[in-house]
Parts: C-alpha cells; structure tokens; sequence
C-alpha cells in the first residue's frame, strides 16, 4: 500500500448531538475537552474530524489499535503519532477537512477561494510573488492568490517552523503546472501538489513525490462504523 494519500471528509454541520457526542470518544481526551471549550460548532466540527480522519486511516489502513495510538507533538508543536513511522498533516477551511499521510514529513493547506483584498499580498508576500499576481489577468488574479497563499502554507508546515518564518523570506514562481521555489535561507527542495476541489485549494508539501492525482473522501458515516468495529474489537 502505498503511504502517501491524502483523504477528506466535508463537515456536516447539522450533525446529530447523539452521534457528535459518540464520535468524540473516539479521539484523544485531549481533543475532547477542546471541542467542548469551542464557542463556535463548526470549529469544534473541525478538531473533531481532524483526529477522526487520522485514527480511521490509522486503524483502517494502516491496521493500528485505537486505543493504542498516541498523538504527541514535536519540540516545534507539530503533532505526530507514538512510534509509528508514517508522518501526517491536517489542514481545514470552511466545508473541508483535509490530512496528508506520507512517509516522510508532509505539510499541506486548504483554502477556500474566496474574494479578499488583493493588496495584503503586498504585505505579505515577497515582491516577486506580488508582481507576478498583478501581472495576471484581472480574471486569474484571485486563483493566483490562493495557488501562492496555500503554497507557502504547506512549505512552512513542512518545515514546521509555524508563522516564525517571514512570508515573504522566500518565495514561489508558477507556471502552467511547473512550481519553483527560492529560498536562500534553506538548502532543502521539497516536491508540491496542487489539488482544486469546487471552490477550494490544496497546496500539498513533502520530500516525496508519490502522491496519487486524487484526494480520497472518507465520510462520517464511514468513521461511525469505524468505532462500532472498534468496539467490537
């Protein structure tokens, strides 16, 4: 099987309270109590898939015991599974939640493709970023933001580093499907993927390049009858 998927499941934000309540005991205690401390259902909604995607590919796919599979986080925050080889990312916006499995570190972003202000571009990227968006046609101009924004996303959950990296300390050229990225502070390349699924983008990072063209969509459905197999176990 190959180790490199990435999968997603859409958010049903009308879910039952006896399922949403059921589904939680399936994920750390950790992730419980912050679902329950969230004001807002969908964010909640979003920490709850999250750790659901990645104990159902885990237990699933990867033949691992619920109950035995521990989520720890590195000395830079970034999450990883308890002696278990595989890395993981997780990444969410609006309807989508997405996790990038690979065997190798991995980061990646999801946005939805919305209308912004163009100008924060000027405050955030890097010069050259900022001259070949305004340099596309009117048209293309808010796809092209989003193409860029999700690439440095995922290039800097990969490095894991997090938002103490300056957005505009290095930066990404795209042309037709040909992705470059300069960064002079860094000596390692790693390879990008580009997925779009109906209004929203997906930058994919990894040392890797062997991932499959397609995101593989895991239901809640498919999830709940993941814990009845668990708890038939």
């Amino acid at each position: 099987m190959c180790k490199n998927r990435v999968y997603l499941s859409k958010i049903d934000l009308l879910l039952r309270q006896d399922i949403y309540d059921d589904l939680l005991q399936i994920i750390s205690s950790e992730n419980r109590e912050r679902c329950r401390r969230f004001r807002l259902k969908e964010d909640a909604l979003r920490t709850l898939y999250g750790e659901l995607i990645l104990r159902h590919v885990l237990t699933q796919r990867f033949s691992l015991r619920n109950e035995g599979i521990e989520i720890l986080k590195g000395d830079k925050g970034k999450p990883y599974v308890k002696d278990f080889p595989t890395h993981f990312n997780i990444s969410h916006a609006g309807d989508f939640v997405i996790c990038a499995f690979s065997e190798k570190e991995v980061g990646i972003d999801v946005e939805q493709v919305k209308e912004v202000d163009l100008n924060i571009a000027k405050r955030y990227f890097h010069p050259f970023e900022c001259e070949d968006l305004f340099a596309q046609d009117a048209s293309r101009q808010l796809e092209y933001f989003f193409l860029l924004w999700t690439l440095k996303e995922s290039y800097m959950k990969w490095l894991g580093d997090g938002m103490s990296i300056p957005l505009d300390s290095f930066f990404f050229r795209v042309a037709d499907d040909n992705i470059s990225l300069t960064d002079k502070h860094r000596e390692a390349r790693p390879f990008f993927k580009q997925f779009t699924i109906g209004g929203y983008q997906v930058s994919l990072c990894s040392a890797v390049d062997d991932f499959p063209d397609r995101i593989e969509e895991i239901s809640i459905d498919e999830m709940r009858f993941n814990k009845r197999d668990l708890e038939n176990e």
